[in-house]
């Protein structure tokens, strides 16, 4: 029933949107032992052979304390699919809603636009993404993209204002994203701190690796992610534990020890 499954979608993006400011850990650490109850859980249904993993219930302080604290591989895996589902789906039900108030300026895109049409185009794989991450045994890519936001694109034909569109996939999921547009600060985004404005697809459903000329090396990302401060904004996220655990904060961790 579509009705329903709307219904329900809308309950979720309303609940995803009162608990935002639960995507930001509690400075009591006492709440991550209590809430340690799921993952227990979880692990034990799998390993007695029950649905590998439902987490459909979990609230989100319980999956982002597992994706935080788990050393489960699958399970963390899991908690990340989970995660990000829960994004498109609170993402989808917001533009419908701009949609019906005829809101056309859309100054949210998260990606560029050749990313989401190729998302949509292209509907997800078979392979869930927790399998492609324990396969891929979280591979690092970097790609850069032109990224000409909705609204210069009316005041500025001749392109002259191109941006770009940089980020950093560690295994299937966005861990930084950078937009660096002419005339405008540059905009870094880290997991876990800006998830509500990062792109929320993951890199199999972007078809940025079919994209010639997309991928760069990790140095030609480190270099502009450096110069634009992102080193200071990455570390003040990790400090202040907004940050996501991933690729890029455990290496600026072992870097600052």
């Amino acid at each position: 029933n579509i009705l329903e499954q709307e219904r329900r979608d809308r309950e979720l993006a309303m609940r995803i949107a009162q608990s935002e400011a639960e995507l930001i850990p509690e400075e009591s650490q006492n709440d991550a032992g209590l809430r340690r109850g799921p993952q227990v859980q979880a692990t034990k249904a799998a390993a007695a052979g029950t649905k590998k993993y439902e987490l459909s219930k979990w609230k989100y302080a319980e999956l982002r304390d597992a994706i935080n604290t788990s050393c489960d591989i699958e399970l963390l895996a899991a908690c990340r699919e989970e995660f990000h589902r829960r994004l498109k789906v609170y993402h989808a039900w917001k533009s419908k809603n701009k949609k019906r108030g005829n809101d056309t300026g859309n100054t949210e895109q998260r990606a560029p636009k050749s990313v989401t049409d190729y998302a949509q185009a292209n509907p997800a794989p078979p392979i869930p993404a927790r399998q492609h991450e324990v396969a891929m045994n979280r591979q690092q890519r970097y790609f850069r993209i032109p990224f000409i936001r909705p609204g210069d694109q009316y005041k500025d034909p001749q392109n002259k204002k191109k941006g770009w569109w940089y980020a950093h996939f560690d295994g299937p999921w966005i861990a930084r994203q950078m937009e660096l547009h002419p005339d405008k600060q540059p905009i870094l985004l880290v997991a876990g701190k800006d998830d509500m404005e990062m792109c929320e697809l993951s890199l199999e459903e972007t078809g940025l690796t079919r994209k010639r000329g997309a991928e760069i090396l990790p140095r030609q990302f480190e270099e502009i992610w450096e110069r634009c401060g992102g080193i200071q904004y990455l570390r003040s996220a990790i400090e202040s534990r907004q940050a996501r655990p991933t690729y890029a904060t455990a290496m600026l961790q072992s870097l600052l020890k």
